[in-house]
């Protein structure tokens, strides 16, 4: 048996847990609660709470002329305190990183012209008069440049004529056409929630019935949209580190290397590598945020007993409580990941979420989430320069873990005990790694 530090080394009678308790932050920890079945009701009782409105979305209607679009978004609103905002939260954080193309608004801006139907877009009532959009950013968003003359309409199916022409350069009648038009809005308004965790359930509950057709949202970008704050921020600017791009392959600039159009994303490279290609759909699906978040969340994972099996519901809890921390966690937090990254890819490079096998090169979240695990242990962290040094023997304690250990590492291992052992196997191995760097 070898000690490093409180490491303990091939002592396969140490219980998992030893492995998996950190010394959480001072009000870093969240409490899951139990998970409940549902109980029955009664007719009766099913009937007193709908005649109650208990869940019951407030809404009204409202049309807006498009030649008052652009003047609508730009409306601010100045407080009791001097703060100004605008009357129109149109983050552009708030939903997809998706951007519509050129086409894409053109062939928007051409329904107007035809007088087809456009769905409306749904505001959410943050405050008496004040708005957030919930869905139809993009739609708004095409108008706003249209009427300021940032792109010209091209692909147009119907009025073909009209390519490359900008809304001052149409002709007048064409013109006057468009600004008669109006889109319309369906506000839920502030009386639907008593409470901003109520508000939060409703909104999340409507924006995935809003989405439930069409490219489906994943859980990152319905996160993003439903809890907002400064934990989530936080998520968003991590995500862009140079590190941790290069391990998931991710490029430097997303936005140089596709552009997205009507249905389909194009490389603009001639050559790309796989790698890239799937780095990008993470990118553009928000699972590169969403990984942050969980290497924040996955600290606290032994008190969450239903393990990765329902990590969805484990991550919501964790981010709409964790935007409540105070800013010095939120510090801590960011020296952790920042800390963690630069140390793999100075150890390990582009492999160190794979399982270190020259026929699997691909990065996991199955190898992640122990390997982010182990690097930010406290009794690893002291020994990050030397492990740097002697990488070659940190690999080689690693590939040595990932064969005995194999059937853990296959991604349809993700019960609880599972997790929790390959957190032990992984600091496990950074500790054989450790107990044989030369003493100086």
């Amino acid at each position: 048996m070898i000690f490093i530090g409180q490491i303990v080394v091939n002592n396969p009678d140490r219980q998992a847990t030893n492995f998996n308790t950190f010394n959480l932050l001072t009000g870093e920890k969240v409490s899951f609660g139990v998970e409940r079945s549902t109980p029955s009701a009664s007719d009766e009782e099913l009937n007193s709470r709908y005649v109650k409105g208990e869940i019951r979305i407030v809404t009204e209607q409202a049309r807006y002329p498009l030649a008052g679009i652009l003047q609508m978004l730009r409306e601010t609103i100045t407080d009791e305190t001097g703060c100004t905002t605008p009357r129109y939260k149109m983050d552009p954080e708030y939903q997809r990183r998706h951007r519509w193309s050129d086409v894409r608004k053109s062939l928007l801006i051409e329904s107007f012209l035809l007088n087809v139907p456009v769905p409306p877009v749904f505001l959410y009532e943050r405050d008496l008069a004040r708005f957030e959009v919930m869905d139809g950013r993009q739609r708004l968003q095409a108008l706003s440049d249209f009427y300021e003359d940032k792109f010209e309409l091209v692909g147009l199916k119907y009025w073909p004529d009209l390519g490359g022409r900008k809304y001052s350069t149409l002709p007048s009648k064409v013109r006057d056409g468009i600004d008669r038009r109006y889109i319309s809005s369906i506000i839920l308004l502030q009386e639907t929630a008593s409470s901003e965790a109520q508000a939060a359930t409703l909104k999340k509950l409507v924006f995935e019935r809003l989405n439930s057709g069409g490219v489906k949202l994943s859980g990152q970008e319905t996160r993003n949209a439903i809890y907002s704050g400064p934990l989530n921020d936080l998520c968003l600017t991590l995500s862009e580190n140079t590190s941790f791009r290069r391990l998931w392959g991710i490029p430097q600039d997303p936005s140089a290397q596709f552009s997205t159009t009507d249905d389909t994303e194009e490389v603009i490279e001639d050559v790309i590598d796989e790698a890239t290609t799937i780095g990008m759909s993470m990118y553009q699906s928000m699972e590169d945020v969403e990984l942050i978040l969980r290497f924040f969340a996955y600290r606290q994972l032994e008190d969450y007993k239903a393990g990765l099996n329902k990590i969805a519901h484990f991550l919501d809890i964790f981010l709409e409580r964790g935007n409540q921390f105070p800013p010095s966690i939120l510090t801590q937090f960011r020296i952790m990941f920042e800390g963690a990254v630069s140390f793999l890819w100075s150890a390990l490079g582009s492999d160190a979420f794979t399982i270190l096998d020259s026929g699997k090169r691909r990065a996991t979240k199955i190898v992640y989430d122990p390997i982010m695990y182990a690097t930010n242990h406290p009794q690893t962290v002291p020994h990050h320069a030397a492990l740097i040094t002697h990488k070659n023997l940190l690999r080689e304690e690693l590939q040595k873990m990932y064969r005995v250990h194999s059937g853990l590492f296959s991604g349809r291992k993700t019960n609880f005990p599972d997790s929790q052992l390959r957190n032990k196997h992984v600091v496990e191995a950074f500790a054989a790694a450790i107990a044989r760097i030369p003493k100086s």
